[in-house]
């Protein structure tokens, strides 16, 4: 597909990078590289149907290639589609376990769930997304990956400031922008580009950078990335941030074949911004990305975390133990919240999340019925195969079947003593069987379905 680039931007451009433009404006019409990555949170996560032989040279869970969205390695959180350039940020940002992480600008949740393979489940991610739709499926993405440590959030960032202080070790501020870079990835959204569009991207910009600084704990890292070649939402944004909080400084990072170093003439010759990086398309092997990393002077400061009640009530522990000592061998009651009728394991208990709206907090368990509790996809999908009493393999034809909303009629009865069992099919967990004479009933959810 033509990607139909305005006369405005080739004029920008070619004012902006002579002769080079035409490279630029030829690499768009080109397509785009796909790509994807593992989830090491995954038992034996290599174990995957689809080429390793093309590794991306700074990930090492990240290769070409792309990826059938109804494989069992897709639906059961074994891999996940990114674009390769943008892979980078979070390499870029470093997460470590037991660390505080804020993605300001989640959805739909490529960089978050990249951030939490790394956390191994350690500390606390919370992503937020301020746009509802988006946020939901920010949410839905972060339940197939097997994520337990993160809080999903829908607020805008003046939200957090209210809440939280200087409270995070890292904030990535993947920006919502222009889109430049995605052009030939996303050509309609050449239709809403324009000259005061990008005004308008770089302004809201500032406000999310602003937002950010209040976040960020002394000696804590701010990245902040975009997917666009604009020079407003970029060098002379950044330049703009560094002059309003001078105790915020850029450090180098690392640049790979293809990486260029970002423009200081183009961001009022501020000589640091060579320290940040571009990716343009006729160079690099993706799509066009910026992306920066800025440090907080000064020492940090621990802040002092304050519970919440878990709201469990009086039967909650006595049902949920009940369910397990039936069909688990072992049960985690840490961080136990009730939600409504919902079990979550919370990733925060801190009540700081008082007043946001939150979508996901931690790992959904499952929810309380009449006299019971029941088992939520969420729980299979993070849980690790031993913990489970019975899981049993499907073949092709049942796996199809499964998946069409269909159950599954065993014709030898097996020896199963419990009712919840976990559905495999090539050798990954990716839902819950009811169990009943001779019958797995299906119970994967209807939304799911294909």
């Amino acid at each position: 597909m033509k990607v139909d680039l305005s006369s405005d931007f080739k004029e920008k451009y070619r004012n902006l990078m002579g002769e080079r433009a035409d490279k630029l404006f030829d690499a768009i019409q080109q397509d785009s590289q796909e790509a994807f990555r593992l989830n090491p949170l995954k038992p034996n996560f290599k174990n995957v149907s689809y080429s390793l032989d093309q590794p991306l040279e700074y990930s090492n869970i990240g290769y070409f290639g792309e990826i059938n969205g109804n494989s069992i390695d897709h639906l059961s959180g074994y891999v996940y589609s990114q674009e390769p350039s943008a892979m980078y940020v979070t390499e870029i940002l470093d997460p470590q376990e037991n660390e505080k992480i804020l993605d300001l600008c989640a959805a739909p949740g490529s960089k978050t769930t990249y951030i939490a393979s790394k956390m191994a489940s350690k500390g606390l991610l919370v992503s937020n997304e301020i746009n509802t739709k988006r946020a939901k499926v920010l949410s839905s993405n972060i339940e197939r990956m097997g994520i337990s440590n993160t809080v999903v959030t829908n607020n805008s960032p003046k939200d957090f400031e209210k809440k939280f202080g200087q409270f995070f070790d890292k904030i990535l501020v993947d920006a919502p922008c222009s889109g430049e870079g995605m052009f030939r990835k996303d050509p309609e959204s050449v239709k809403y580009w324009s000259l005061d569009y990008v005004e308008q991207c770089a302004n809201r910009q500032q406000h999310i950078l602003d937002s950010a600084y209040k976040l960020l704990n002394n000696g804590g890292s701010l990245v902040y990335s975009t997917c666009t070649f604009s020079p407003e939402e970029n060098e002379q944004n950044v330049d703009w941030f560094l002059k309003k909080y001078p105790d915020m400084h850029l450090v180098d990072v690392k640049k790979y074949s293809g990486m260029e170093d970002a423009k200081p003439e183009w961001g009022n010759d501020n000589p640091e911004l060579s320290k940040a990086l571009r990716m343009f398309p006729d160079q690099f092997n993706g799509e066009g990305h910026f992306m920066c990393k800025m440090v907080k002077d000064g020492d940090v400061e621990e802040p002092k975390e304050r519970q919440i009640s878990n709201n469990l009530k009086k039967d909650d522990l006595k049902f949920v133990r009940k369910f397990a000592k039936t069909n688990l061998t072992s049960l985690n009651e840490n961080n136990w919240l009730r939600i409504s009728d919902f079990l979550y394991q919370a990733a925060s208990l801190d009540n700081r999340f008082k007043g946001l709206h939150i979508l996901r907090n931690g790992l959904k368990l499952g929810e309380f019925k009449k006299n019971r509790f029941e088992p939520d996809i969420a729980w299979i999908l993070a849980l690790k195969p031993e913990i489970l009493k019975t899981v049993f393999e499907l073949d092709d034809d049942q796996f199809e079947k499964y998946l069409h909303g269909e159950s599954i009629i065993l014709k030898e009865r097996p020896d199963f003593d419990n009712k919840w069992i976990g559905l495999s099919y090539q050798g990954k967990l990716f839902s819950w069987g009811r169990y009943s004479n001779s019958q797995i009933k299906n119970v994967y959810p209807k939304g799911l379905r294909r």
